[in-house]
């Protein structure tokens, strides 16, 4: 595998919205693909592309604080887990917000209050490039889930 990582581009919406569709209704239900659709029209991201087709995204927003950011979204394409790919568009953001000045890059999931493996899965992973669990909030999502929120402190800055 040999992904590259490049930013996202208008003509990349459906591809993106296509890998999300691939990860449905394991991790993404309806609601999630819809934002993910409408956070691709205000926010940043990069994507994975491996043989010219994107394999994986990333969407984040920068915070009014400027020193801050959320990883909104993240997806690679289910056959194509385990193989680097969504440690790379990590990596790649860390980069791209440390540049920026960034310090700090937060994200949330399902808190492990919740028994969902997919989502035991997703806490893994953020653990394993870096985040750390910061609170669990009771009945954060509209499913009445809780949401465990997680943080990682940017090298550089």
């Amino acid at each position: 595998m040999n992904a590259q990582i490049r930013p996202i581009r208008p003509d990349d919406h459906e591809s993106i919205l296509e890998v999300a569709k691939a990860l449905h209704p394991g991790w993404f239900n309806e609601l999630g693909l819809q934002e993910i659709a409408h956070d691709l029209q205000n926010e940043d991201g990069l994507v994975a592309v491996d043989n010219g087709k994107i394999v994986g995204f990333v969407i984040h927003c920068e915070r009014e604080d400027d020193m801050s950011a959320e990883l909104s979204w993240i997806a690679v394409r289910p056959e194509l887990h385990r193989r680097g790919i969504g440690r790379l568009l990590v990596n790649s953001l860390v980069d791209v917000l440390t540049q920026q000045g960034v310090h700090t890059l937060e994200v949330s999931t399902v808190a492990p209050t919740v028994e969902y493996e997919p989502y035991a899965r997703t806490r893994s992973f953020y653990h394993s490039v870096g985040f750390s669990d910061v609170q669990i909030d009771k009945n954060f999502f509209p499913s009445g889930d809780d949401r465990l929120l997680l943080r990682k402190h940017l090298a550089g800055v």
